[in-house]
Parts: C-alpha cells; structure tokens; sequence
C-alpha cells in the first residue's frame, strides 16, 4: 500500500487517540508484570492486546484510502463467443462439447457476468466468418464455418474506435482459420487487452482426417492422373484404415489400406491413386479415410450428425471433393508434307482413337513445274494430273506453276483451298503445325514470319520430322524453320559425316525419362525393355548441335554402349516465346508402326481376312504418336481462357478471371462475358465479369462460396456485335470450413500470445469470479477518484476480536483472572 493514498478522515483526534493508546498500553504492561504466568505467555499476551489498542486507536482518526476505479459504464467489456462448428467437437465418451461448456458460464444469471456489468458497459459477439452482435447467449448455435479470431478482434477495434475498451473476453478454442495477410504479427496493435477464456480439462481427441489432396496430371496415356492423399491421425494407436476413391456418380475408382498411429502418430501417410478418367473437361471424385468400425457411418450424408455413432472426435474432416480438370479439345493440328509418306497415315490412325485432337492434312503430291506454251493456244496450264476431270473441276485445279496439294480433313469447303494459310487468322484457328519433310522454299517470306509469329505470339506447338527435305541444304539454315528449331542446321563436316548414318535405336536421354509424354512405360525397368524391343531406324536427318536452352530427350545409338556425347540427336524440345518447338531427326519412324502391325497380325490366304496373331494389343507406336501431340496442344491458349483462382483463405473469395482473344488473338476489349457458376448439388449463379483496368482483354469476377464441394464454372463471350467469340470451362473444390478441423486441440499457445502481446490474461472458466472481482483494479481507460474508509471495515473489527479473544483465551488457558 502507498501510504501517499492515505487520507486522515478525524485528524483532530490524532493527539486524543495517541494519548488513550499509551495510557492503556503503560495499564497493560503493568498490570502483565505483575502476572506470575509463564514468561512467554505473558509476552504473547501482551502483545495480541496491545495490537488491538493500536487497531482501535487508529480507528479513532477514521483512515481511508484514496485511489480510482473504473467509471460505471463507461468502459466497454466485449465478450466475443466463438460459433464454428469446430466448438461441438468433443471426447469419446463425454456428454458435453466445448461449446456446452462455454454456454455453462454464459447465463445472464452468472453471478460473474452480474458482477462485471455493474462496472462496465458489456457487448455481446458471436463470431466465426464475422463478428455478429447478439442480445443474448442463448441464441447461439455452433454452426458456422469458419474461426476468425483476427478479424473479429479487429472489428472490435473498427467499430469502437475513439470509444474506451476495458478489455476483450475471447471464448474460443484458438483454432484461427484467418488468411495469412489477415493474422496480426503483432497483436498489441489492437489497443486493448485481450482475455481468453479456456478450459482446463484435459480431453482424449480421436481423429482421422485427410491433410490435403493434391492433383497431378501429365501426358502419359496409360496414367494421366495422380491424385495424392495425405491422411494424419491424432489418438490411434497401429490401426489400419482405408481410403476410397469415387467418382461423382459414387463409383468405387480404387480403395487403399494403411496403416495409421504407428510409432511416430504424427507422422503422415499418403494414398496415391494413378488412373485415367474416363472422360475429359471437369470431373469431380470423393476422397474418404476411416477406420473399419466408422464405414457405416461415413456412407451418411450428414457426418456432422453421423459422429455419434463412429469412434472418432469429428467426421467432418474424412471427406474432400476433387476436382479434375482435364482440358478439353477440340484441338486442330495442321500437317503439312512434303510428299506422301506412311508417316501420315499412321499418325492419322493413330489420333482416330483420340476424340480430342483433329487432324487436318496438306500433302504436296506433286511439285509445280514451268510452262512452255510457245504461242499455242491449244495448251491448257492446268496440271495434267488433273486432266479429263471435267471443266469445273480443271478450273479450280492446280496449274503448272503451282503445286499439287490434296487436303484431308477439313470441316469446310474452302478451308485451305489455297494450300498453307496466307493470313494470322486463317492459321492461328489451329492449335500446332507438323512439317514432315518439306524444304523452307516451300514457305514465302510472308508465310515463314506468320509461322513465326504463330508459335511465338499466338503461342501455338510446331514440330519438324525428319524425312529426306528436312532439316537439310543451307535452305534451311537460313530460313525462320532454323529459328523456330530447337536444334542448329548441321553445317561442315557434320553434314558430310552423316550422309549416309547407320542404323540405331532410339534411347531416351535422362531428361527424356523424366518427361511422361515421351515414355510409355510406367517404370524406368519397364521403358528400358520396351526400347531395347523397337525396332531399328535407318534414316536420320544430319543436324547439329542442340540450342542453349532446349533439351534433348532422344538419341540415336548404333551400339548399346554408346555414350550420349557420341549419339545422334533423335528428338529435341523448346520453348520459344509462348509456344513450343520440337525436332524429331529420325525420319522413318513408320518402321515401328510396320513391325507392329507385321506382328500382331497375319493374313491367312484362301480367305482374304485379316487375323490377330497376338493376344497383346497394346499400340506403342499409336499411344506415342497421341501423347506427342498432347504435349503439343497442351499448353496452347484458346481465344477464352478461363481460370479459377482461389484465394489461399480457404474462406474467402474465389477469383475468376477470362483472358479475351480477337481471331489475330489480340486482346479484345468491349466483350460481354457471361460466368454461370454451378455448385454441386446447389443451384446455379450467373456472374458478369468486368475488365480489368490495367490488363487489355482480362475480364475478372469475384464469387464467394457458400458450401463446400466442387464447383464447377462456365463462361460464354460475345463481341460487341453480338457474335460468338468462344466458351470455356473450368472447376474447383470449395474447402470452406476445411480449415475449422485442421487441428482439433485447444490451441493454448496462440491464446496466451494473444492475452500476452495485448497486456491481457488468459481465464481458467472455473476462475471467473475471481477475475470479476479483480477486473475493476486493472488499468482501463475511463476511471474516477474514490475515497474509501478502511476503518469501516468487517476485517479491522474481526482483527480486534481474535486480539483480544485470544489474549483472553491464553489466560484461561493458564489459569489466570
């Protein structure tokens, strides 16, 4: 105590009392010195009698003390309750939940809540996504989704800013599910204390849950799809659960078996699914964990209900939507050759199989060639391979002076009519171009730079195959086919050296094992005998070098024990400005194609039928050919690309943006952008997107989920005309309230930073009449001065009666009068 804060209510009486305290003290020791009692009891007594003079003589001049107190109602005292979903959860075997418990010291009639509304102004909150203000306790229901714990405390300080807060009661169990932007670093910059609220009682959580799931999608036919489940446990003990897979329509695609709560339980295990879905575009799956005796109860619809009859703390966290995201075609690839070749047809073959890639052909069957007419006017310039085909059709065939190109595979009639494209917007409707052995002069000026500009501004794919005019004169190595190559033009003594290469087999350099689409084995053992079982090829195109930046994926070895340094470059890749370029040097890969279908199958004479000779019918060569050109097409933009970005606050927005392309794709402004957004099992909402204002032909939307689960997304253009630019579509997985079971035990640790930081507390629930009583003495912003007696209280008159009472008791006990 700071005798400063003393105040003399009587101070006249000071002399009076001091003059009545010595006359009875020299009464009591004399009269004590004449006792024959034992010397230490006489000395005990004395003192407890004299003790209760000094009480009663202080008594006499009325101290009080002088100090402050908060001014009634004028500091706000917020209590804040959290209402996630995450608040319900509870042991095993026990009947009340952490939100029971806090409803428990929540009744108006709480003698605490009565005490601290006498000193200040109290506020009612509930909170999960936001803060929420409520007239009474008893209206709150742990149903939301979502612990924002840093974006209620910051409300608080928005909306009383300027206004004083005593402090903050924060019922929660300090599982935040704030984004990382949103937490404070610093929690003292609230402005006022913070004081958690928790429970002591130790609980035996139980749970199983899924951490996350990951998707991995490559170009490898046989297994496009990874999809990566990771399971931790908390309570088990060397149990074994099982983890499901299943598609939108609850069609098992897999189930695994691990093991969980080994010798480490905080150790994670992983599910890995490889499959192939069966259709393209947006998928969604179902990832389950349980544990054998809770297969029954994951099958409800309803897990939050279905928790009581498992054996764990929460279902909630068991199940995760997936969302698959194959893009679909259709994807056009122009082939362009030279002359007619078993290479085409093969490939043609190979993508019927493939309904997402479209195949349109330009084959040069014959060159053109000078006419002679030496003033005879009998002389036709039409080719003569087009003679006797009638007067129509001699009027729109090729001339001498132009060369003799059949079109395959074109969805109109005019489509190509004049050979190789001659405008950005004619050649960039395809997604990737093959040249098969066709030299540069084929190209004019114009069209080397269009190509140009298709594979680097339009982003599109183009591949060179080899074949007796690729890759070869100094045509090419000075022409934009070198440029856009991811190999340099073999000049020198490289060109001579391999006029005439030997033969060899292709091998893949171990760049070219780690690419999917180039492998066509699951393993490295696997695609090391598939390899060693192909054929040998036995025409290369000369080049040189591979290009700083590109890689090589395949090489040409004419023994097994040759080194890469000395092998021929098969095939190379590159990117180049936003597309991609690849080289493929080996120019009779129909070979493969040929051993296939010699050995899988024999023609049987006398019937004139063809019959399988082997039971395999695995198409190497075909499924080569498929993943070379989705590696082609995969990364190729369309004139609409939708994208879906979800913000990394598992609660917050999703932001949808569309990139907008003319048929030059060049950004388009002044475009209507239509997004139709279409939960799973939930109605559809319809969106506009507006431009952004610093990106020409970005369009963007913001949409907030209400539920979890996947989503998936469409989106129609229009010009300003009114015409049909494009469609695309897309998807997500909504994982609001994922992150409410991320951790089910009470996080201490974050609320006691919280009560540190802010110059708080943190209250034990059994202890909260005691901070009631204590509260009014800490520091809060509004106080008033207050003087009090300390005389008039119960404890100075108990003091005096147990002095006297036991000065008393000492001399009975001694048998003194």
């Amino acid at each position: 105590m700071n005798f400063d804060s003393l105040v003399w209510g009587e101070p006249t009486w000071a002399w009076p009392a001091v003059a009545i305290a010595v006359v009875l003290t020299v009464l009591v020791l004399l009269n004590y010195a004449r006792s024959d009692a034992p010397h230490w009891v006489r000395v005990l007594s004395t003192l407890l009698k004299l003790a209760a003079i000094v009480l009663l003589a202080v008594c006499l001049v009325e101290p009080m003390r002088r100090g402050t107190r908060p001014r009634p109602q004028a500091n706000l005292l917020p209590i804040l309750v959290d209402s996630s979903q995450s608040m319900q959860v509870k042991s095993p075997g026990e009947s009340t939940s952490r939100f029971d418990d806090v409803m428990g010291h929540l009744d108006d009639e709480a003698l605490w809540l009565s005490r601290v509304s006498q000193s200040f102004d109290v506020r009612r909150y509930r909170f999960d996504r936001r803060l929420e203000n409520v007239t009474d306790f008893e209206s709150i229901k742990a149903d939301g989704n979502a612990s924002s714990i840093a974006t209620a405390l910051r409300s608080v300080g928005e909306r009383f800013e300027g206004r004083p807060i005593g402090g903050v009661m924060l019922f929660s169990d300090g599982n935040l599910t704030d984004g990382d932007s949103i937490v404070a670093k610093d929690w003292a910059e609230l402005g006022f204390p913070v004081f958690p609220v928790v429970s002591n009682r130790v609980s035996n959580l139980k749970d199983l849950r899924i951490v996350d799931v990951s998707v991995r999608q490559t170009d490898f036919e046989s297994a496009p799809t990874t999809v990566v489940v990771r399971v931790d446990a908390v309570g088990f003990k060397n149990q074994k659960a099982s983890v499901v897979l299943t598609d939108a329509n609850g069609t098992l695609v897999e189930e695994q078996s691990i093991a969980v709560g080994g010798d480490n339980e905080s150790a994670q295990v992983e599910a890995r699914f490889r499959f192939r879905p069966e259709k393209s575009g947006v998928t969604f799956y179902t990832a389950t964990v349980s544990i054998e005796s809770d297969r029954e109860a994951m099958k409800e619809r309803d897990l939050t209900a279905a928790v009581s009859k498992s054996g764990e703390s929460t279902l909630v966290n068991n199940r995760r939507v997936v969302t698959i995201d194959r893009d679909s075609g259709p994807y056009r690839v122009l082939y362009v050759a030279g002359r007619p070749n078993w290479e085409f047809k093969f490939l043609r073959r190979a993508l019927e199989a493939d309904a997402e890639i479209q195949l349109v052909g330009l084959l040069r069957i014959a060159d053109k060639e000078p006419k002679f007419s030496f003033r005879d006017r009998g002389v036709s310039g039409t080719n003569p391979l087009f003679a006797g085909l009638g007067k129509d059709e001699e009027e729109i065939a090729s001339q001498y002076d132009e060369p003799v190109i059949l079109r395959f595979g074109v969805k109109e009639s005019e489509e190509l009519s004049d050979g190789f494209p001659k405008s950005d917007e004619e050649l960039f409707a395809y997604h990737a171009v093959i040249l098969d052995d066709l030299e540069p002069s084929f190209f004019t000026q114009d069209q080397m730079l269009r190509l140009r500009r298709f594979v680097a501004a339009r982003g599109g794919g183009l591949m060179l195959l080899g074949g007796q005019e690729s890759f070869a004169a100094d045509s090419f190595a000075d022409s934009a086919l070198e440029e856009l190559s991811p190999v340099y033009a073999a000049r020198g003594s490289a060109r001579t050296a391999s006029t005439d290469p030997p033969s060899g087999k292709v091998a893949l350099t171990r760049e070219g094992m780690l690419q999917p689409w180039i492998r066509l084995r699951d393993t490295e053992d696997a695609e090391a005998i598939r390899l060693r079982q192909m054929p040998s090829f036995l025409t290369i195109n000369a080049v040189g070098d591979v290009k700083p930046g590109a890689s090589s994926l395949a090489t040409l070895q004419s023994s097994p024990n040759q080194t890469d340094r000395s092998s021929k470059t098969a095939i190379a890749t590159q990117r180049f400005g936003k597309g991609r370029t690849a080289a493929v040097a080996v120019g009779d890969l129909w070979r493969w194609s040929m051993r296939r279908e010699a050995g899988e199958r024999s023609f049987e004479r006398g019937r004139g039928t063809l019959t399988a000779a082997k039971s395999n019918d695995r198409d190497d060569p075909g499924q080569m050919w498929r993943q070379m050109m989705h590696w082609l097409v995969g990364e190729v933009p369309q004139r609409v690309k939708l994208s879906v970005d979800p913000t990394s606050d598992p609660n917050g927005s999703t932001s949808i943006t569309v990139d907008v392309r003319d048929e030059a794709f060049l950004p388009l402004d002044n475009a209507s952008v239509e997004i139709v957004v279409n939960p799973v099992g939930g109605e559809e909402m319809k969106l506009t997107a507006e431009p952004d204002r610093s990106v020409a032909g970005l369009y963007r939307a913001d949409f907030w989920p209400r539920r979890a689960g996947g989503h998936a997304v469409s989106v129609v253009v229009k010009a300003a005309d009114g015409s049909d630019v494009g469609t695309d579509a897309s998807g997500w997985t909504s994982e609001i309230g994922s992150a409410e079971y991320s951790s089910l035990q009470l996080n201490r640790e974050l609320l006691e930073a919280i009560a540190d930081q802010t110059g708080g507390k943190v209250i034990d629930q059994e202890a909260l009449e005691a901070f009631a009583d204590d509260l009014p003495n800490r520091k809060v912003p509004v106080t008033e001065n207050w003087v009090y007696p300390l005389w008039h209280r119960g404890w100075v008159m108990m003091a005096v009666m147990a002095c006297l009472c036991g000065e008393w008791g000492l001399r009975r006990w001694k048998g003194q009068a």
